[in-house]
């Protein structure tokens, strides 16, 4: 099937492992995966996640530097929500060629799932996001319960990459929404969720984030604001 859907993305994998299609473009790689319902072995479905190539393996336990890339299902779901879609294609049996909605599938949502973060800046911004990003017909996934990983992981990437601006946004997003809480623990605050992912993170790949662990105190210390470039 790989070989299938590599002709119809029109593109070339840098290399293929089991069901994994793998693309690079500069800093990021794009991962198209193909998986089988695990109740019901006659339906797949597929994804795309890209990652930071650089931090990919430090934080393969925490999924990957990355976000996923949705698209619509068969029946005309085009409205993300905070659950995973469903395996939804015919699994192609003997050898058979891909059902041809399965096929428009790929054509259709491959390619542009596939570029649709632009670069290290960009899948920055996409973990700092409030909610799902639709750019075009597909979106990528940022369900609300995983925003203080998601930030946590924005700041991981900007002080890896020295991206400041992309710190300063997500400080600024802390420091306003740090003292609410995370439901559905009312006495679990956002700012101690994200210092608990941070603890993680930076024992999983050496960047100093113990300012963001310290926010687990009573009386937090927010980390500073970067100043802008040329301030």
């Amino acid at each position: 099937m790989t070989d299938e859907l590599a002709e119809l993305l029109g593109m070339v994998p840098v290399s293929v492992a089991g069901g994994d299609l793998a693309f690079a473009r500069g800093e990021l790689r794009s991962t198209l995966s193909i998986w089988q319902d695990r109740f019901d072995r006659s339906v797949f479905g597929w994804t795309v996640h890209t990652y930071d190539s650089a931090l990919r393996d430090r934080m393969k336990s925490f999924g990957g530097m990355s976000i996923r890339i949705d698209h619509p299902t068969p029946f005309g779901g085009a409205n993300p929500t905070s659950i995973p879609p469903r395996a939804c294609y015919p699994w192609p049996a003997g050898g058979t060629p891909l059902a041809p909605q399965a096929a428009a599938a790929v054509t259709d949502y491959g390619p542009v799932s596939l570029h649709f973060v632009r670069d290290r800046h960009d899948l920055g911004l996409l973990l700092l996001a409030d909610d799902h990003v639709h750019r075009g017909r597909v979106w990528s996934f940022a369900p609300t319960n995983t925003e203080p990983a998601r930030i946590a992981k924005a700041i991981l990437l900007a002080r890896f990459s020295g991206d400041q601006d992309l710190e300063r946004a997500a400080v600024v997003k802390l420091r306003d929404r740090g003292e609410e809480p995370v439901a559905p623990w009312p006495d679990y605050l956002f700012r101690q969720a994200v210092a608990d992912w941070a603890k993680q993170y930076s024992k999983a790949t050496g960047i100093d984030l113990s300012d963001l662990a310290r926010l687990k105190r009573k009386r937090p210390e927010y980390p500073a604001v970067p100043e802008p470039h040329g301030s």
